[in-house]
């Protein structure tokens, strides 16, 4: 069975600080380190993490948090 990431294609905004991706059908936001490049010059992924939107589904308490966090970056 393929993984979301190999099936859907994300909306994407990439900033010089860090790779954000939202995938719609399967719910899932994910949130990178910027890429940076090693002594050899190799350029690496920086660190992921996944979050499942279902889980999250209703919690008004996080709602108000992001609501926070969207009027902090204007």
């Amino acid at each position: 069975m393929k993984r979301f990431y190999e099936t859907e294609m994300p909306v994407a905004v990439i900033t010089e600080h860090g790779e954000f991706r939202y995938y719609k059908e399967a719910k899932k936001f994910q949130v990178s380190k910027a890429k940076w490049k090693s002594l050899d010059g190799e350029i690496h992924h920086g660190k992921t993490v996944t979050l499942d939107i279902n889980a999250f589904k209703g919690n008004e308490d996080l709602k108000a948090l992001l609501n926070l966090v969207l009027a902090d970056i204007g």
